[in-house]
């Protein structure tokens, strides 16, 4: 996460870095994503966008509001997708929405909004799944994916400006803390626990390279097929799809 600190070319060595990051970790991206497309709807919102990795995946759609809490990502989205005039970004923080922002995005008739690796950073986690719930229309769904395992915490968490991570227990009690009841709720990705474990809680390393990107994109296939079959107990990742009552 930046900070109010940063120069021009400091923000934009970093955009880069994250292009550079969503181009290798590309196929496990749509890994993540194939957990949620069955239930994504045509009026999606993204909650932090970063750099538009998961908006130029999901296709074709009706309304696509992609949202961040930093102004350059939102920037920096918005011209990339500056063609598709379905598109709308803005900068928010969704866990202290202005009412009149709050009433300008019910307008818009969201049945889906997607959360990818983003609630681990908001201190407020409660705050942002209610305000999502309250954002979507009634039967709407919430997909999220969050780091698992608390036990897992390190560096690399502490450097990424991460409050927490996941059990399927206590995201439940935030899921249902919001009034939304869960679908689909499972461990992700149990090969990439123990490499975790191993490279971030034991050797207390602080950042990831190329080698571990394309180390995973090498075991996706596998991992795909495998937890396909059978939901693993543990995994790198908690995956929940939640639903708004009707």
């Amino acid at each position: 996460m930046g900070g109010a600190a940063e120069t021009d070319s400091e923000v934009e060595a970093r955009l880069q870095r994250y292009v550079l990051y969503d181009e290798v970790n590309a196929p496990y991206l749509r890994w993540q994503l194939e957990q949620f497309m069955p239930f994504l709807g045509r009026r999606v919102m993204e909650v932090g966008v970063g750099v538009g990795a998961i908006v130029a995946q999901l296709g074709d759609r009706d309304l696509v509001v992609a949202v961040d809490i930093e102004p350059p990502m939102v920037e920096f989205t918005r011209k990339r997708f500056a063609g598709r005039s379905n598109h709308e970004f803005a900068t928010l923080d969704i866990s202290a929405l202005p009412d009149a922002t709050r009433r300008d995005l019910k307008s818009k008739s969201l049945d889906s909004i997607v959360c990818i690796n983003v609630l681990e950073h908001i201190e407020d986690d409660a705050a942002a799944v209610a305000t999502m719930a309250d954002l979507l229309v009634p039967g709407g769904v919430l997909a999220l994916l969050v780091p698992a395992h608390p036990s897992l915490y390190g560096p690399y968490d502490k450097v990424e400006a991460h409050f927490r991570r996941y059990t399927k227990s206590s995201l439940r009690k935030v899921i249902e803390g919001a009034g939304l009841s869960v679908e689909r709720l499972y461990y992700f990705n149990a090969i990439g626990a123990p490499g975790w474990w191993w490279q971030y809680k034991v050797m207390k390393r602080d950042h990831q390279t190329q080698s571990d990107y394309k180390l995973m994109e090498m075991l996706v296939p596998a991992m795909r097929a495998i937890e396909k079959a059978i939901k693993p107990p543990f995994g790198m990742s908690v995956v929940t799809v939640a639903r708004k009552p009707k």
